[in-house]
């Protein structure tokens, strides 16, 4: 390898000015665990701003599906699956929000015009009955697959004035 304090990646790297990977080495013929040539685009897509903002809602929701199906987690899973869904809902209504093109370019403001689109829109209360409208058209189109189902959600009936 060299010297005796040299590693296997700085022998590797003095191999006719080869990049050494974790998967192996590509160019000079190695077996290799993983093609580092596919996985590029991959990373790319993961790392835009499009998609990054959304790894932590999707991981608590596969997270907490996977521990629904151990009946020792399932309630912590709930937990988990809420906040996946929780977050996933608030980042995309902040993506709704500031995607959106509130005064296009050319509106006269004053005496100029606008050179440039204006993003955003001010959310107050506007997010909150957005994020209840999408959720109560998330839980009809459940309800409608589900009412033909042995699964079929049906609300308690309330039999005291103690239960209101």
């Amino acid at each position: 390898m060299g010297s005796d304090n040299s590693t296997m990646a700085e022998s590797l790297m003095g191999q006719k000015g080869s990049s050494y990977t974790m998967a192996g080495n590509l160019h000079h013929g190695a077996s290799v665990a993983l093609d580092t040539a596919h996985t590029n685009s991959m990373i790319d897509l993961v790392e835009s701003d499009t998609c990054k903002p959304f790894i932590i809602p999707i991981v608590g929701l596969l997270v907490g599906a996977a521990m629904m199906q151990a009946p020792k987690a399932a309630t912590v899973g709930k937990l988990v699956l809420y906040f996946g869904a929780q977050s996933f809902m608030n980042i995309f209504m902040a993506w709704v929000f500031r995607t959106h093109i509130t005064v296009a370019k050319g509106t006269m403001v004053g005496d100029r015009a606008l050179e440039t689109n204006l993003y955003g829109c001010p959310v107050g209360f506007a997010l909150t009955a957005m994020q209840q409208f999408i959720s109560f058209f998330c839980f009809l189109i459940l309800y409608a697959m589900l009412y033909a189902t042995p699964h079929k959600i049906t609300p308690k009936k309330i039999s005291s004035m103690k239960e209101v």
